[in-house]
């Protein structure tokens, strides 16, 4: 099932991982992506980081166009706090 995109974009999902080997933990308590219910990813929401210490960061990035409950949804390509850059992985936009 391929997941909602936007500007051609993929949404994020808890368990999309980083280009610093890390991975989302923390999505939208009432948003969701496919039958599994996988929480979308928003701005704000967490993400961990093997690389830089204190492994827990923010997303720094959204689409101010698509929001959830007030806060931008995050997309493939947006950075974390720690300068991550979010990648959708399986099911993501074709």
């Amino acid at each position: 099932m391929t997941r909602a995109t936007v500007g051609g974009k993929a949404q994020i999902v808890v368990g999309d991982t980083t280009s610093h080997g890390g991975q989302v933990v923390s999505g939208s308590p009432s948003s969701t992506w496919s039958r599994a219910e996988i929480p979308i990813v928003r701005k704000g929401d967490k993400v961990t980081c093997p690389k830089c210490e204190p492994h827990i960061f923010e997303i720094a990035e959204g689409c101010d166009g698509s929001l959830d409950f007030g806060a931008p949804v995050a997309l493939e390509g947006h950075k974390t706090t720690c300068g991550a850059i979010l990648i959708a992985e399986s099911g993501g936009a074709d």
